[in-house]
């Protein structure tokens, strides 16, 4: 009898992990990355919280969480620091945390959704950040809809 629950248990483990999308593979689904850019997008855009819960990736649930709510506790948790100083520029209302951003197209849609001004979004080059950037900025989630898997970038 031990040994079938040992089988058992073992069976249990193999089919876990072989279904895992990360940490016993090491596996990301690629949807992942453009669906939590998306249900950000959309829960900041539309400052609801609903969207934010659908988030998978921590950092970007607390990115998402702290921007809406305004709350820079949220944004502490965040490992990533630029998307930390992202989100601490708008929980605090401080364009400085903005200039600590070192990606390019995050500073520009930092400071563009900080100023409230979607002119910034016109030069990001990420597709993903540009349109987050916009439905952000002007509350229209359209933009956000917009946003797909981005294609494999010719060499």
């Amino acid at each position: 009898m031990k040994n079938v629950k040992f089988i058992l248990l073992i069976l249990t483990l193999l089919s876990i992990t072989s279904n895992a999308k990360s940490p016993f593979l090491g596996i990301k689904d690629k949807n992942t990355t453009y669906v939590d850019a998306k249900n950000s997008c959309s829960g900041i855009a539309s400052q609801s919280l609903s969207f934010c819960n659908l988030i998978k990736d921590k950092d970007k649930k607390s990115e998402c969480f702290g921007i809406v709510k305004r709350n820079s506790g949220y944004c502490m948790m965040i490992k990533d620091k630029d998307k930390q100083n992202n989100c601490l520029s708008v929980s605090l209302s401080n364009i400085g945390y903005c200039d600590k951003i070192k990606n390019k197209d995050l500073k520009q849609s930092c400071t563009a959704y900080i100023s409230n001004n979607a002119g910034y979004c016109a030069s990001i080059a990420d597709e993903i950040i540009k349109n987050s950037c916009l439905g952000q900025v002007e509350k229209q989630l359209t933009f956000c809809n917009a946003i797909k898997k981005t294609p494999k970038r010719k060499k």
